[in-house]
């Protein structure tokens, strides 16, 4: 009892003594990326005891100043900024590991969509342009996460963070700044960051808010009108204007929207830091740890000067102590109730009911973000922003307000693949689909070039079972013409070796295994017809042997994807198994004799594939990625021998090899082993190698029985834009002797389902 007494008599008299002591305030300024430099001054002020009772920030002084006075230390907020979470949310992409594969649409050649509504004349926008420069899909959902327990705990009241908080925002249709201190921190601090064209703004109380850099990017004012500290502490991370670059869209905006730019803070008031990182960009959050170090050394050759000035103290330790116990009293967020704005009935029952589907009757944030990942896969939905509703009782759970914007039914699409090669083609594509229970899709593509062309429908449904399922209907027809290595596009004459030609449909049965996988079941029939020359490359005009095939293939499996990018990868896992029976009629007609075609003869197929790549991170920027492929099949030896090399699975591992016809590279049983060692310098850019062997299980060459071993290698330089790749390549394929071969490649190389392969 005496010692309780004794603690609680420390406490009052710690408490008494902070009240009476100096009131120091922190005023942080915006500056995008540069503003991670705030952390680096931060803790050098706790690490030397100098306080901090007051904060106000704007833009990414207001991120920072906000999750200090959420209770982060230095140290978790720099982890943050430098996780793989913040990378998302700053740059707009999501990652794979957040996506739900299988309400993403099937990878397309489409570079542009644009959605429109034909049914509505006045409301013909195909939105050539997006709303913002960087997507704001995953920062929707990150900072409800990371900001929502924190609105609870204070109440809706600013003052009563860990420490007293104001941010800055705009209001570009009256003109002047609005100054947050109370409501939903996650809505203050973002519309804060919100740069018009950068990040998409938001509406508080019905308004449009953006970031408020436009009228205050150093809210010294607000300190002094808020708060009346003693001194104020003022840490700049940007500049009065200079002249714009002609090559830097942002600096651009900058000066035609910055109304404001006074650094100052009179010496009577305080201490002004200027932190030197003008040099670096403002979306450089890949240098926040260069830009943090900057930071801390800054702040800490301005401690001393400041410790002249204030005699205010409080021990790093006591900070800590504080600290956790702001962290224990954090509540937990749930919630049980949904409401959707800016949706219609159907498509806000969907809503609804996918994001109260958890058993319980509640959910939290962890299947908030898993159902809003889910909607926005299946890109059907332009933005969804979920915010709480808060309830200030602890016993009663929240509400889930979701403000969404879908896209329009109708959708139009344009894109392909553009080579030095042949093989160049135009994408475009329109669709139907729905976004409500028993969701419908249909849409047509085609695709034209000088040796590929194909016309495809495909028309499915989504069904809300407790397992997400669907059925899919494809009808395709197409033509591809392909030759053993590259020929530029402009050598019409050059001798082609096979021409594909195929008409089939099929029908999917599908599931959803967990979220990163789907199961699946097929039944199709179709038609295919192979021209070919069964004693290598002749002449051109010579005749050509034919093969024509009718039949029914039934196939079953399962995949599961997380690589970056489809193409070009350079993190993530690709797994994919599958079973195919077949029972096709054939026909056979000699060029030798094409008067006298053979008749058709049935037979059998059975299959089996497996294919598996992952990336392992070596260290930034290095990754190594790793691919094993193998096809066993049972079929008999019942045409010749090229003909069977015709319809055998082909092993092409790259973009660039996707279209050729290399007999040595086809077999019915093999196995296929690479290494994928990837560079990653700077932004979307990188060099890359692919190195493969292939074993030709069904050649043997000596006893015991050896499999015959190719080679393929390809060195690359890559860069990833949003919508598609652009790659300069050179590769080597070891048979025939000295296949060499050297490209250019842009677009996407997404074709249409084959059948029968």
């Amino acid at each position: 009892m005496l010692l309780l007494v004794a603690c609680q008599a420390q406490v009052s008299a710690e408490e008494a003594s902070d009240k009476s002591r100096q009131k120091i305030g922190l005023v942080l300024s915006g500056g995008g990326a540069k503003g991670v430099a705030h952390i680096g001054v931060i803790r050098a002020l706790e690490e030397n005891g100098i306080p901090i009772d007051y904060v106000t920030g704007t833009s990414m002084g207001a991120v920072i100043g906000s999750l200090y006075c959420c209770g982060l230390s230095p140290q978790e907020m720099i982890d943050l900024v430098t996780s793989p979470d913040f990378a998302s949310w700053s740059s707009g992409v999501v990652m794979p590991s957040e996506e739900y594969y299988f309400f993403k649409p099937k990878p397309s050649a489409r570079w542009v969509q644009f959605n429109t509504d034909f049914s509505d004349s006045v409301k013909n926008d195909v939105g050539l342009m997006p709303g913002s420069l960087i997507s704001p899909v995953p920062m929707n959902i990150e900072f409800m996460r990371l900001f929502s327990p924190y609105t609870l705990q204070m109440k809706g009241d600013f003052n009563r963070l860990f420490v007293p908080f104001r941010c800055v925002t705009s209001d570009i249709y009256a003109k002047h700044k609005v100054v947050m201190s109370k409501g939903l921190l996650s809505d203050a601090v973002r519309a804060s960051m919100s740069f018009p064209m950068v990040y998409k703004p938001i509406k508080i109380n019905g308004t449009l808010m953006f970031d408020g850099g436009i009228y205050d990017n150093f809210p010294v004012d607000v300190m002094r009108s808020d708060f009346h500290p003693d001194f104020i502490i003022g840490v700049s991370v940007s500049g009065p204007d200079g002249k714009p670059e002609s090559d830097n869209l942002y600096s651009q905006l900058e000066d035609m929207i910055i109304q404001n730019n006074d650094y100052s803070l009179p010496e009577k008031e305080g201490v002004k830091i200027q932190v030197p990182v003008l040099q670096f960009g403002v979306l450089a959050f890949n240098q926040a740890k260069e830009i943090y170090d900057i930071g801390y050394k800054t702040g800490l050759a301005m401690v001393d000067s400041i410790k002249q000035r204030i005699s205010a103290r409080r021990e790093p330790g006591e900070v800590e102590q504080r600290r956790k116990a702001f962290k224990e009293a954090t509540p937990e967020v749930r919630f049980d109730n949904v409401k959707v704005e800016g949706a219609s009935g159907s498509q806000a029952a969907y809503l609804t009911k996918l994001f109260q589907r958890h058993k319980g009757g509640t959910f939290g944030l962890d299947e908030a973000q898993q159902s809003y990942y889910e909607v926005m896969s299946t890109g059907k939905v332009a933005d969804l922003r979920p915010s709480i509703i808060p309830s200030y009782d602890t016993s009663v759970p929240s509400g889930l307000l979701l403000q969404s914007s879908v896209k329009d039914k109708w959708t139009l699409g344009i894109g392909g693949w553009i080579t030095s090669s042949p093989n160049s083609m135009l994408f475009i594509s329109a669709g139907y689909s729905t976004l409500k229970f028993h969701s419908f899709y249909t849409e047509v593509n085609g695709w034209i070039g000088q040796s590929y062309a194909a016309a495809m429908l495909r028309t499915g449904m989504k069904f809300p079972t407790a397992v997400p399922t669907g059925i899919d209907l494809e009808i395709v027809a197409s033509r591809q013409r392909q030759y053993e290595k590259d020929v530029m596009f402009y050598e019409t004459s050059a001798q082609w070796n096979l021409t594909e030609s195929q008409v089939f449909g099929r029908l999917t049965y599908d599931m959803a295994l967990g979220r990163h996988g789907r199961g699946y079941m097929a039944l199709g029939y179709g038609w295919q017809k192979d021209r070919y020359f069964t004693q290598g490359i002749p002449e051109a005009g010579a005749a050509s042997d034919r093969s024509s095939y009718r039949g029914v293939e039934l196939k079953a499996g399962a995949e599961w994807c997380t690589l970056d990018n489809l193409l070009y990868p350079s993190s993530g896992r690709e797994l994919k198994a599958e079973i195919i029976g077949i029972r096709e009629d054939m026909e056979y007609q000699p060029a030798s004799d094409a008067s006298a075609p053979k008749p058709w003869s049935p037979h059998w197929i059975g299959r089996l594939k497996l294919d598996w790549k992952q990336y392992f991170s070596i260290s930034h920027p290095v990754s190594i990625g790793v691919l094993a492929q193998g096809v066993g099949s049972l079929r008999g030896h019942f045409q010749n021998d090229m003909a069977m090399k015709v319809q055998a699975p082909g092993f092409a591992p790259t973009p660039s090899t996707r279209n050729y016809f290399n007999p040595a590279f086809r077999a019915d049983n093999f196995l296929a082993l690479g290494v994928m060692p990837v560079w990653n310098p700077i932004g979307n850019f990188q060099l890359r190698g692919d190195f493969y062997g292939f074993a030709d299980l069904d050649n043997r060459k000596m006893e015991p029985s050896i499999p015959v071993v190719r080679y393929i290698a390809e060195v690359a330089a890559v860069y990833n834009f949003n919508f598609a790749s652009i790659s300069l390549y050179g590769n080597y394929l070891s048979q025939p002797k000295g296949n060499w071969n050297f490209g250019i490649n842009f677009g996407l190389l997404f074709q249409a389902p084959r059948f029968l392969r």
